[in-house]
């Protein structure tokens, strides 16, 4: 009994081996964005003392830093965060937002692939009177391989924002279906569809409630091929 126990133990330590072989170290990405320019104001906008001035300079930056770990040759994870400000010359307005946003892309199989991810951010604003602001997202979608031309893929992905505005508390839900055909070596087709719907959160909430319904199709030709 031992000795089976013994044998067990040393082909899950090879499985565990053998799986920590095929795991790649992580890959590292950092972005710089930025941004500066400026927006014209109509004089009602400004003082009248300051009738002179009618540009609102501003200027953005981001970074972002992406942790990219391919655990196997089938399945890869993402970690993005990024931190970004936008600032005014006049200081009225300025807000940072930060978010983290893991996903993952699953291969299950040679015709199905999983992929979904999730995201937390914050917004912060410098009045002394503002709020934090906090939205959450999870979202999901699965890519068939129907046949060996033809590709289709349902998602589904979740919006909450959890402002203490009443006018921006909401919750969103989006329901997609696109579609990839090649037609022929030289010809493809594409296709989607999102249906949105937009609700309240909350009792107290004074967002409207929407729905809207997306659609477009794309046909490319390549007389290369």
């Amino acid at each position: 009994m031992n000795r089976s126990f013994s044998w067990i133990a040393v082909f899950l330590l090879l499985a565990v081996l053998a799986v920590a072989q095929e795991i790649k170290r992580p890959v590292f990405f950092l972005r710089y964005d930025g941004s500066a320019g400026f927006e014209e104001m109509s004089p009602e906008e400004v003082e009248e003392e300051d009738v002179a001035k009618l540009e609102h300079e501003s200027q953005r930056h981001k970074i972002t830093l992406r942790i990219k770990e391919q655990w196997s040759d089938g399945f890869t994870t993402n970690l993005y965060t990024a931190v970004s400000g936008k600032f005014y010359d006049d200081g009225i307005g300025n807000y940072t937002y930060l978010y983290l946003n893991p996903d993952y892309v699953w291969d299950v199989s040679d015709r199905l692939r999983w992929r979904s991810e999730f995201r937390s951010k914050i917004t912060w604003y410098d009045q002394p009177d503002s709020v934090d602001l906090i939205s959450l997202l999870a979202k999901t979608e699965l890519t068939f391989k129907v046949l060996q031309q033809l590709k289709v893929t349902p998602s589904f992905r979740g919006v909450f924002d959890l402002y203490q505005n009443q006018d921006k508390r909401q919750q969103t839900y989006t329901a997609g279906l696109s579609f990839e055909s090649k037609i022929n070596p030289a010809v493809r087709l594409s296709g989607r569809y999102r249906g949105i719907v937009r609700l309240h959160s909350g009792a107290d909430s004074t967002a409207s409630n929407r729905f809207n319904n997306e659609f477009g199709i794309n046909l490319s030709w390549d007389p290369n091929k």
